[in-house]
C-alpha cells in the first residue's frame, strides 16, 4: 500500500471512530491519542480536555504496570479481550468497564498502534450487585423466615424442594421426595385432609391455595406450616404445581398462647372469685366485673359511670391510705405510686349493698397513658373474710396451746442442724427454768442432760441423724439448782431434696409426776402373781412383768413395742386381731376363766394353755388393756382325763344308738319292702281263685314261686342293707347291668301289672351298665314302679317309662308315670318325709319315697320330681 493510501485510510479510521457510537480510541505506537469517539469522552469524563497527541498514560496515570505489560504485548501483534473488570480511577472510584485491544497496520506486517474498544459497565455492575444484594437480603429474609420454595412436575410425579424446605422437613438436602410422600408428611387427619383437598383443586380447577396446616417431620417433630401454592397449565391441563413452603410454628404457637392468654385474661376478668374495679381520671368507676358484683352484691350497671369507690369502702380507711403514702413519698398518694411505677397492697373493709361488711385484699395500681400521665386506677379485691376468721381462729387456738403447754408441762422446740440455731416455746424455758433472752444452741440443752444419761442420749441424737427417724426418747435433766426432772422428747426429722437433715421439730414434756406413778404401778405390777401384759390400742405391748418373762422366755426389751400377736399361735392370729379390736370398741371386765379356750405361745414355739382376765386402763397415753396370763397347763391334763372318760362313755352310747337306728330302719324297710310282694301275692291268689282250668292255675302257680322266692332274697338281704347304709356304702358297689333289675322288679309286682293291665317301657341304650349298690337300686326300682301302679289314674291304662343315660357328666335315672300326679304347689316342701302321704290310698304309709331318698343320697345323689296333678309324675335321680 502506498504512503498516500495510507494516510488515506488513517484518515478514514480516524472519522470512524470519532463518530462511533461506542468508546473507542486509536493510538500510536508511542501509546499517544490519534482520535477517540464521542463516548470515549463521556465514559471516561474528559470533556473539554485536549486528548489528541497525549500519552494514554498521562490521561490515565492510574493504569498499572500490568496493564501497560499487556499493552507491549498487543504493540507486537498480541490481542487482549476482557468481559469486565475494575478500574479504579484516580479520583479513588471504581469504574467497571470490558475492552478489546488489538493492533492497527500501517501495511501488511507494520504496526501502526492499538485500537482500544472499551465501554463502561459500571451502572451494569451495580445492578448486578443491588440485584446480588436483593436476592441476599432475600435469602436471609427466607431464611430469618423460614421461608423455601417447592415444585412438582405432574408428568414425572417428581417434586423439588429448596434447602429451606427440606430444613423444616428435617431431611437431608438431596432428599427426593414424591408427591405421595411429600403429603405423607402432613399431620394425619384435618391437616393431610385439608392439603389433599386445596392440592386437587389446584390441579382441576387452577384454583391456588394458601392454608396453614401441621406437619409432622421426618424426625417425628409436630410443627404448623403455611403452604401456598398454584398450578401451572399448558393448554389447558395442568402440567405442574410450584409455590413457597414456610415454618410458622412459633408464630401459630404464640398466637395460641396469646389466645390462651386472652381467655385466661376474660376469665380472670370475668371470675366471680376476684372483683376487678377501674376508675378513669375523674375518679368515677368504668368497669365493674362479675367479680364485683358478686363480692359487693351491686350490678355494674348500678355503678359504672355513675359512682366513685367512696360508696363501698370506709373513709377512715382511705383517710390512712392517704396518710401512709403521703408519709412514704411526701406528695398526693397516687402521683408518688405512679411516679415509682409501684403498687399498694393492704387488707380494706367494704361495706356490700345489703350493708354487710367484709375484709378484703386490694390492690391498688395507677392507669397510665403512653406520656405518664395518670389517666385512671384499677382495683383488684378478693374477699380474705374467711382466711381473717381462720387467722383469728388459730391466734385464739395459739393462745389456748400455750395455756395447754403450761398445764401439760409441754414446750416445743426447733433445731436447725445447719446453724446449730435452737428455738424453744415459752413454756419449755420455765421447764428447764431458763431466762427466755438465753440464746439457744445444742449445748445448751445437752448441760442440762443428766450425767448418766448424757451417753445415751448422745447414741439417740446420732442414730435419729443418720436414719432421718426420731424414736421417743425419756431421760433425766438436773437444773441449775440441782433438780432433776424426768423429760419426754417426741420429734420429726425435716430434710433437704438431696436427703440431707436440715431441721428437728418436737416437743418436750415435763413427766417427772408420770414417772415417779410410773415407778409405783411398776412395783404393783411386779407383785402380781400372774403374768401381766399392758397392751395399747395399736396391739403393741406397753408393759410386762417378770412373771411374763418367765412363762414366755422373752425379756422385757423384747416385747415391748412388738404386737401382741408375737404371743398367740398363729393359727388363731387372724381372730385375734378381729377379737382385740372388737374389745377396744367396747371395753370392759372380763374375768379369768371366761370365753373361749385359749392358748399362747413361748419363746421357743411351744404353746401354752392359758387363762386371761382383761381390764381396760385409760390413760394419759390413751385406753390401755392389762391383761393377767395363768398358765393352766396343770388344769388342762386333769380335764383331759375327764374329757377322755366322757368321750368313751359318748362312744358306747353312740354305739348304742347306732343297734337302735339300725332296728328302726329294719322296721321301716322291712314293712314297706315286703307290702309290695305280699300285695302281690294276694293278686296272684285272687286270680288263682277264679282260674277257670289247671293250664291258668300252673302258670300262676310258677308266678306265686317266683315272688316267694325274690320275697326270701328281699329278707335275707334287708339286714345287711340296713348295715351297709349306716357304715360305707362304697364298700358293696358292682356294676350291674339294668335291664335285669327291671326285669325282677316286674316279676315281683306282677300280678298287680297284671291286674291294672300297666304298659312298662325303657330305655336303657344310653346307660345299659352302672357301678352302683344292688340292693339300693333294686329298692329304688321296687318303690318307684310300685309307687306309679300303687297311685295310677282310673281314668286310663297305666303307662310307665324308664330310661337311662349320662347328662352334663352325670348318670342318670328317670322314671315317668301318667298317673294322678302331685300338688307339688302344696305338698312339694315334703314330698320325700318320713310317714309323708298325698293320696287317701289305704295302702300309703309316706314310707317309699323317704326310703328312696335316703339310698339315693347315702351314694352322694341327688332326686327331684315334675308332677302335674292329673297328667303324671317324673322322678329325676342323679346317681
Amino acid at each position: 500500500m502506498s504512503k498516500d493510501n495510507s494516510e488515506q485510510s488513517a484518515q478514514y479510521n480516524k472519522i470512524f471512530i470519532e463518530q462511533a457510537p461506542t468508546a473507542i480510541a486509536m493510538l500510536d505506537k508511542d501509546m499517544r491519542y490519534i482520535a477517540v469517539s464521542q463516548r470515549w469522552i463521556t465514559d471516561y469524563k474528559m470533556e473539554g480536555k485536549e486528548i489528541i497527541g497525549q500519552s494514554h498514560y498521562d490521561i490515565f496515570p492510574e493504569i498499572g504496570d500490568d496493564w501497560k505489560a499487556n499493552h507491549q504485548k498487543c504493540l507486537n501483534g498480541a490481542i487482549d479481550i476482557c468481559e469486565e473488570a475494575p478500574f479504579k480511577r484516580a479520583d479513588g472510584s471504581i469504574q467497571w468497564i470490558y475492552w478489546d485491544v488489538r493492533p492497527w497496520y500501517v501495511s501488511e506486517g507494520e504496526i501502526g498502534g492499538l485500537l482500544m474498544h472499551t465501554g463502561d459497565i459500571t451502572p451494569q455492575k451495580e445492578r448486578e450487585r443491588e440485584r446480588a444484594r436483593m436476592i441476599e437480603i432475600l435469602d436471609k429474609t427466607n431464611e430469618v423466615a423460614r421461608i423455601g420454595t417447592w415444585e412438582v412436575n405432574l408428568s414425572t410425579n417428581e417434586v423439588y424442594w429448596s434447602k429451606m424446605v427440606c430444613e423444616i422437613h428435617e431431611v437431608p438436602e438431596n432428599y427426593q421426595p414424591q408427591l405421595e410422600t411429600a403429603i405423607n408428611f402432613y399431620k394425619e387427619g384435618e391437616s393431610r385432609e385439608t392439603i389433599q383437598r386445596v392440592v386437587n383443586e389446584a390441579i382441576l380447577t387452577g384454583q391456588p391455595y394458601d392454608v396453614e396446616v401441621e406437619l409432622v417431620t421426618a424426625k417425628g417433630t409436630s410443627l404448623w406450616t403455611r403452604a401456598i401454592g398454584s398450578g401451572e397449565f399448558v393448554d389447558g391441563k395442568c402440567v405442574g404445581l410450584f409455590g413457597i413452603f414456610q415454618d410458622i410454628n412459633k408464630g401459630k404457637l404464640a398466637e395460641q398462647a396469646l389466645s390462651n392468654a386472652n381467655a385466661e385474661l376474660n376469665a380472670i376478668f370475668n371470675s366471680k372469685s376476684v372483683a376487678i374495679i377501674t376508675t378513669n381520671d375523674k375518679g368515677v368507676i368504668d368497669h365493674f366485673n362479675h367479680g364485683a358484683e358478686y363480692l359487693l352484691g351491686y350490678s355494674a350497671d348500678e355503678i359504672v359511670g355513675t359512682k366513685m369507690p367512696f360508696v363501698f369502702v370506709k373513709m377512715e380507711e382511705v383517710e390512712r391510705f392517704r396518710q401512709d403514702l403521703f408519709q412514704k413519698y411526701g406528695k398526693d398518694s397516687f402521683k408518688g405510686l405512679a411516679e415509682n411505677n409501684e403498687f399498694d397492697v393492704r387488707e380494706w373493709t367494704y361495706i356490700k349493698k345489703d350493708g354487710t361488711k367484709i375484709t378484703v385484699q386490694v390492690t391498688l395500681s395507677p392507669i397510665k397513658n403512653e406520656d405518664g400521665e395518670i389517666i385512671g386506677s384499677l382495683t383488684v379485691a378478693s374477699d380474705i373474710t374467711a382466711i381473717k376468721n381462720v387467722e383469728n381462729e388459730l391466734l385464739r387456738k395459739n393462745q389456748v396451746l400455750n395455756f395447754a403447754e403450761r398445764l401439760t408441762m409441754i414446750g416445743n422446740w426447733q433445731w436447725n442442724t445447719v446453724s446449730n440455731e435452737v428455738r424453744w416455746s415459752s413454756n419449755l424455758y420455765k421447764i428447764f427454768n431458763v431466762d427466755e433472752e438465753t440464746r439457744l444452741t445444742y449445748d445448751t440443752y445437752f448441760s442440762f442432760v443428766h450425767p448418766e444419761d448424757k451417753e445415751m442420749v448422745t447414741n439417740h441424737v446420732q442414730y435419729a441423724l443418720e436414719e432421718r427417724k426420731f424414736p421417743d426418747l425419756l431421760h433425766r435433766i438436773k437444773l441449775r439448782d440441782g433438780t432433776v426432772k424426768n423429760v419426754q422428747l417426741l420429734a420429726e426429722i425435716m430434710t433437704n431434696d438431696a436427703g440431707e437433715v436440715m431441721e428437728l421439730v418436737g416437743t418436750c414434756q415435763d413427766v417427772t409426776e408420770q414417772r415417779m406413778a410410773e415407778i409405783k404401778f411398776r412395783g404393783l405390777l411386779e407383785s402380781a402373781p400372774d403374768a401381766m401384759v399392758i397392751v395399747n390400742e395399736a396391739g403393741k405391748i406397753h408393759l410386762i412383768n417378770k412373771q411374763a418373762e418367765k412363762l414366755f422366755g422373752y425379756t422385757a426389751k423384747e416385747l415391748i413395742g412388738q404386737s401382741i400377736e408375737i404371743l398367740v399361735p398363729t393359727r388363731f392370729s387372724k381372730g385375734h386381731t378381729s377379737h382385740r379390736t372388737d374389745f377396744f370398741t367396747n371395753p370392759k371386765v372380763r374375768k379369768m376363766g371366761e370365753g373361749r379356750e385359749l392358748y399362747g405361745i413361748d419363746k421357743n414355739g411351744k404353746e401354752i394353755p392359758i387363762q386371761i382376765s382383761l381390764s381396760p386402763l385409760k390413760t394419759e397415753d390413751g385406753l390401755l388393756v392389762s391383761s393377767a396370763i395363768r398358765d393352766i397347763t396343770t388344769q388342762k391334763l386333769a380335764e383331759r382325763k375327764i374329757i377322755q372318760a366322757k368321750e368313751d362313755l359318748e362312744v358306747f352310747a353312740k354305739k348304742l344308738i347306732l343297734k337302735n337306728n339300725q332296728l328302726a330302719d329294719f322296721n321301716h324297710i322291712t314293712s314297706h319292702n315286703l307290702r309290695a310282694p305280699i300285695s302281690n301275692l294276694n293278686s296272684l291268689l285272687g286270680f288263682y281263685e277264679i282260674s277257670e282250668n289247671e293250664e291258668e292255675r300252673i302258670e300262676l302257680f310258677q308266678k306265686f314261686e317266683t315272688v316267694i322266692h325274690h320275697l326270701t332274697t328281699t329278707l335275707d338281704t334287708l339286714v345287711e342293707a340296713l348295715k351297709i347304709k349306716n357304715e360305707n356304702t362304697e364298700d358293696v358297689l358292682e356294676d350291674i347291668e339294668l335291664y335285669p333289675i327291671l326285669l325282677k322288679t316286674q316279676e315281683l309286682l306282677s300280678g298287680e301289672i297284671m291286674r291294672t293291665g300297666a304298659v312298662i317301657v325303657s330305655d336303657f341304650s344310653k346307660m345299659p351298665r352302672l357301678e352302683y349298690n344292688r340292693i339300693y337300686l333294686e329298692s329304688i326300682f321296687l318303690n318307684l314302679l310300685s309307687n306309679a301302679l300303687k297311685y295310677r289314674s282310673e281314668e286310663r291304662v297305666p303307662k310307665i317309662c324308664i330310661t337311662a343315660g349320662i347328662e352334663n357328666g352325670k348318670n342318670f335315672l328317670r322314671f315317668t308315670d301318667n298317673g294322678q300326679g302331685i300338688d307339688l304347689k302344696r305338698h312339694g316342701h315334703k314330698l320325700f318325709g318320713l310317714n309323708k302321704v298325698f293320696h287317701r290310698h289305704p295302702d300309703a304309709k309316706g314310707i317309699g319315697l323317704f326310703l328312696t331318698k335316703m339310698q339315693v343320697e347315702a351314694l352322694g345323689g341327688s332326686i327331684s320330681a315334675e308332677s302335674e296333678v292329673n297328667v303324671g309324675t317324673t322322678f329325676n335321680i342323679n346317681l
